[in-house]
């Protein structure tokens, strides 16, 4: 074998060698690129699923921050109408005395006063109601005594003779007492709410 025949067989070995090192190279290198791909993607879809669940998380809060502002927007409405209309009735209730009926109602108030007193009854009036006051005592009949020592658009405060018992049965204390039941009655007439208790006495 000549001298060139030797060194093309070395040049055909060496070059089959530097082909499957070469081949062997690049199956590990796609092993290596399709292994990191998988990772990134891996990576990708977890920062994906981090950044989705922040703007659902976000979106809920803001959600719900939002519907708790109009609750309160809504009730802060409520509050301002059931106040006006409240306004409204006490301004309704100064003229009380001017009512035709407003004989029977200040009848009725002292009554139910003088339910809780035993003994001599003392009648608390406004000086506007003490002629109207006297001829309720009247007819009752009883041991009285009439003080019109006392300022309300109508109705009247009812003691004891010594003035330990004493039950304020004036207009202002009755609207005051109903003032939870008044609101509760104005929010359902004017928001179609079910009411159960109406507006009455204390």
């Amino acid at each position: 074998m000549s001298i060139e025949d030797i060194l093309q067989a070395l040049d055909d070995q060496c070059r089959q060698e530097c082909q499957e090192i070469f081949s062997r190279a690049e199956a590990e290198a796609k092993q290596i690129l399709d292994k990191a791909q998988v990772e990134a993607e891996a990576i990708r879809q977890a920062k994906l699923a981090k950044v989705k669940a922040e703007a659902q998380s976000e979106t809920t809060s803001m959600l719900y921050s939002a519907r708790l502002k109009s609750k309160n927007a809504v009730i802060s409405a409520k509050e301002v109408i059931a106040e006006k209309a409240l306004a409204q009735t006490e301004e309704r209730l100064r003229d009380l005395r001017s009512r035709q009926d407003y004989p029977s109602i200040l009848e009725s108030l002292i009554d139910e006063g003088m339910t809780r007193i035993s003994g001599k009854v003392v009648v608390h009036v406004d000086p506007a109601d003490e002629a109207a006051a006297e001829m309720v005592m009247r007819k009752r009949g009883c041991d009285y005594e009439l003080r019109s020592d006392i300022e309300t658009a109508g109705g009247a405060t009812i003691t004891d003779a010594d003035g330990r018992v004493r039950i304020v049965n004036t207009v202002e204390e009755r609207l005051n007492r109903a003032r939870e039941k008044l609101r509760m009655h104005v929010s359902g007439i004017l928001f179609g709410e079910e009411v159960k208790a109406a507006a009455g006495g204390g």
